[in-house]
């Protein structure tokens, strides 16, 4: 048939049966077609060679003594390492069940007995290229999934690149409130990693949500920071906050598509957008309890606590011990209970003014 394998290696053929003239037949035919062949007379001999080099395709008997050929079959296709080797029977098949049996195995063909030298090349030749394209796709696959990643990551860390840069030049304009934007970067970083040890976070709060939050917490206003509106002097009005909101989400949407939501820049997003939430559902926007994102209640939390425990003109200074009053008498009003359970564990160790 003319197969030429001058550039690469020839395919491995490995032929499986209990009597030996049936491999012998195969093997010359094969060899002179220029494939190269492993032989076994049992099961266990071929697994010992599968051990030793993985074939490209198998050639087995069906009926073979203490394992037969359909027990070999299933034995391949539930093993990882060779469960995509095309697997062919080489049998008198005479019912249709027998032919079920196989094909439910992972037999994709069979061959005949006695041989034709012809057929038994032309389905060798063909399952050998069905099986180098998927191969070849497969690798395609990974090529390109790893691509794929490599952008991800590339995009993930000039995002990150450009928050952090966002964040020194909002600290730079105003160091006062650029101190307090420093405080919840790091306490939110702290309060995560605290929440990572709960079997109930330990999914969702990874290593990567870690320190992405550490980027991200420190822009949690920056509609405040953009807006240069004044504060109302009676508390929190929610048409401010409202518009707080709206300022800073436009600015971080600035930075990606609605498609990037992953790492820094997705976590910018939420909490910018979310971290006014209350649990009870009485904040901006009208959200409530798990329906706020995780990196929003942790942030809200350390938020409210460096605000009430930071110096400012015109307003009353909690203590630590009183900001830390002031965020458990508002857990499960204004706070996520589970955020404010850890932080009261962890708040001797975040930064405060």
């Amino acid at each position: 048939m003319g197969t030429e394998y001058t550039n690469k290696k020839a395919p491995m053929i490995l032929i499986v049966d209990d009597i030996s003239v049936n491999v012998t037949i195969l093997e010359n035919i094969l060899t002179h077609e220029g494939y190269e062949t492993m032989t076994a007379l049992s099961v266990q001999e071929a697994l010992t060679q599968i051990k030793k080099t993985t074939p490209d395709l198998i050639l087995s008997d069906l009926s073979m003594p203490e394992i037969d050929g359909l027990e070999f079959c299933r034995m391949l296709k539930s093993d990882q390492h060779t469960r995509d080797i095309p697997f062919i029977f080489i049998t008198v098949l005479n019912t249709s069940k027998e032919k079920e049996e196989a094909f439910l195995a992972g037999a994709v063909d069979f061959i005949p007995k006695p041989f034709d030298n012809v057929e038994v090349l032309m389905r060798v030749s063909n399952h050998l290229s069905i099986y180098r394209m998927r191969q070849e796709m497969t690798d395609y696959n990974r090529m390109m999934h790893k691509m794929v990643e490599e952008q991800k990551n590339l995009n993930e860390k000039i995002h990150a690149n450009v928050l952090r840069a966002l964040a020194r030049l909002m600290k730079k304009k105003d160091p006062e409130k650029g101190t307090h934007r420093s405080n919840v970067g790091y306490n939110s970083k702290l309060l995560a990693q605290g929440m990572q040890f709960s079997p109930a976070y330990e999914d969702e709060i990874t290593d990567e949500f870690i320190e992405a939050i550490g980027i991200a917490a420190r822009l949690h206003d920056v509609g405040k920071f953009v807006l240069e509106e004044e504060p109302p002097t009676e508390g929190p009005d929610r048409d401010y906050i409202k518009r707080c909101v709206e300022e800073g989400r436009g600015v971080i949407e600035e930075f990606g598509t609605e498609q990037e939501e992953g790492g820094a820049l997705g976590m910018a997003k939420q909490i910018v957008a979310c971290c006014y939430a209350h649990w009870d559902g009485t904040g901006y926007p009208v959200i409530s309890g798990d329906e706020i994102p995780l990196a929003a209640r942790i942030v809200a939390v350390v938020d409210g606590f460096d605000e009430a425990t930071a110096p400012g003109e015109g307003k009353k200074v909690l203590s630590v011990e009183e900001g830390v009053e002031y965020i458990t008498k508002n857990s499960g009003v204004l706070y996520d209970p589970d955020v404010v359970a850890v932080f009261k564990k962890l708040f001797g160790r975040m930064r405060t003014n």
